[in-house]
């Protein structure tokens, strides 16, 4: 019965065309689905003149109801719990809105579909962009996580002197580590800093080229560093919850 009830629960039987997305669900979903795809058409125009790279077809989400059947289809049957969404062979993969994991609300997982929106228009700029970068511009570009969450990360971190590196945050397929070290909070405020200090262009250039803060940037992966904890500093430090 279990196993049958699973087959449904993975059965996405319906479906909303939408001007460039192919959103899949199920009844129980029908609720969220208008918000779901107004949150990615109303968000579509802007991130793709930020990142200046637009979709070549109609993108499909899918919506899953359960953290069971989520993992399932992100191929991840150990992942954690907190766990929004993901990509799985060019299509977005999300939790239900309305069935947020744990940790997350409603809006936090109606703004993974953007997350996740942005991790593929990245990818097809370039597929080898750093994790700290690309999970940093979706965060940013998304603001699907807690600003309160951030800024007591930022303020603890400045306040125990240790802010990770570049490098430290660039953990390849290893979500789970970046996770652990704080890389969601720690990679929005470095892009935000980027964007701040050098605007949307160099993060463009940068994308495509992401180790070569020199030529991109024109200064060093040191000097950069220093940079973005002088911006912490500025921006977070003193902030009260």
């Amino acid at each position: 019965m279990n196993d049958s009830n699973n087959e449904e629960e993975n059965n996405l039987n319906l479906r909303v065309e939408a001007e460039h997305f192919t959103v899949y669900f199920r009844e129980n979903d029908r609720k969220c689905i208008g918000k779901v795809i107004d949150v990615l058409e109303d968000n579509y125009s802007r991130i793709t003149i930020n990142l200046e790279q637009k979709l070549d077809s109609k993108l499909i989400l899918e919506i899953y109801s359960n953290l069971k059947s989520l993992h399932l289809a992100l191929g991840l049957q150990d992942a954690p719990d907190w766990i929004r969404g993901g990509l799985g062979a060019g299509k977005i993969i999300i939790a239900s809105p309305l069935n947020p994991p744990p940790g997350s609300n409603f809006d936090n997982v109606l703004n993974t579909a953007i997350h996740e929106f942005v991790h593929i228009l990245i990818n097809k700029i370039n597929s080898n962009t750093p994790r700290w970068l690309n999970e940093g511009i979706a965060c940013y570009e998304a603001k699907d996580n807690s600003e309160k969450w951030i800024r007591e990360t930022i303020i603890e971190g400045l306040s125990n002197g240790n802010i990770p590196t570049f490098k430290d945050l660039d953990t390849g397929e290893d979500f789970e580590k970046f996770f652990a070290l704080n890389g969601y909070q720690y990679s929005y405020t470095m892009v935000e800093a980027i964007v701040n200090l050098f605007g949307y262009d160099k993060l463009r250039k940068l994308i495509k080229a992401p180790n070569k803060f020199d030529e991109v940037l024109n200064v060093s992966e040191t000097a950069l560093y220093n940079k973005y904890v002088d911006f912490i500093k500025a921006n977070y430090r003193g902030i009260t919850s």
